[in-house]
């Protein structure tokens, strides 16, 4: 029977969940130190882009290659992050336990720190697969996870809702939370990335087409500059 042949759907389905565990505990392991974190998200997103377009080798190889390439960049983009994530933390800690001391401001606070979460939120969704996929500098990298975040916002709320979901069932109760430790980095990385893979070849397929275009303008402007008599009709 195909099904439990070598390139049967079985065998495939056994490759992939093994692939993601191994993953999964190589992403664990190089996010202990915390200052890594943003490179060991980096490498989990490159490596979760070669599976979806199923170029995938010796993952774990592949993974610490990634990681060790994107170290400078991801870990930079993490360190500017990291910062602002434990300021907005610590300003939702003051708003349900300081807010007596600030009675007559409460709501303001409320909103602006709803923005600054939500901003927040919105570009660790996507700065780390800005860095596996593209060199930039840590800046501008967060910059641009951002920019798509707010771009595609109907994307980002559906991968916010699919990441609540799964927290909420691995957070189930203790036997969930062993299993997700196992799967749930690389799953969730590799849903994430089937949606932000395909964002970022419609971004690359309208950067071709505008630099098509403004070629095209160049070309024209130069053939006007070498015959000005001749005029357009």
């Amino acid at each position: 029977m195909r099904l439990f042949r070598a390139d049967g759907p079985l065998y495939e389905i056994i490759t992939k969940f093994t692939d993601m565990v191994l993953l999964s505990l190589c992403w664990l392991v190089c996010s202990i130190p915390i200052l890594t974190i943003g490179a060991s998200t980096s490498a989990l997103y490159a490596e979760c882009f070669k599976m979806l377009k199923s170029e995938e080798g010796h993952v774990c190889r592949q993974f610490f290659s990634y990681f060790k390439s994107n170290f400078k960049q991801a870990t930079l983009a993490w360190l500017i992050l990291l910062p602002i994530g434990v300021l907005i933390a610590y300003m939702i800690y003051l708003y349900f336990f300081g807010m007596s001391v600030m009675d007559g401001a409460a709501d303001v606070f409320a909103i602006l720190l709803l923005v600054a979460a939500a901003l927040y939120i919105i570009t660790l969704t996507y700065v780390f697969a800005c860095a596996a996929r593209y060199e930039n500098t840590p800046l501008q990298t967060v910059k641009n996870g951002i920019f798509i975040g707010l771009r595609f916002l109907g994307r980002t709320a559906i991968l916010l809702a699919i990441t609540v979901a799964v927290m909420f069932v691995a957070l189930w109760n203790y036997t969930t939370m062993f299993i997700a430790l196992l799967l749930v980095p690389a799953f969730l990385t590799y849903v994430h990335g089937s949606f932000i893979l395909k964002i970022f070849e419609k971004l690359e397929e309208e950067r071709a087409e505008r630099e098509c275009r403004d070629e095209t303008e160049r070309h024209k402007a130069l053939i006007k500059s070498e015959n000005p008599e001749k005029k357009d009709r």
